[in-house]
């Protein structure tokens, strides 16, 4: 009795694209709560070691950083999405 071929879902560049943005939202939510502990506004205070950026400078050096690694990979995605045919495919 032979296995069943496992069909693919989605397209590895979809699957890299979607792990990308995981990773970096997870990165621009730990620099953003390094940047809303500086401020004097906020009486809450996340976490040092759940933060990332050490100081309110490195913080936003880490999240414009990241934001442009996300306009980057929207940019892969919606090329790759329209060229492949999948978004004519998926969605209309």
């Amino acid at each position: 009795m032979q296995p069943l071929p496992l069909k693919q879902i989605h397209p590895l560049w979809l699957r890299c694209c979607h792990w990308i943005n995981a990773v970096t939202v997870a990165g621009m939510i730990c620099s953003g709560w390094r940047i809303y502990n500086a401020s004097p506004l906020f009486s809450l205070n996340y976490p040092a070691a759940l933060t990332l950026g050490g100081w309110l400078g490195g913080a936003l050096l880490w999240h414009f950083a990241l934001m442009w690694i996300l306009l980057i990979n929207a940019t892969i995605y919606l090329t790759l999405g329209i060229c492949s045919g999948r978004f004519r495919s998926k969605f209309f």
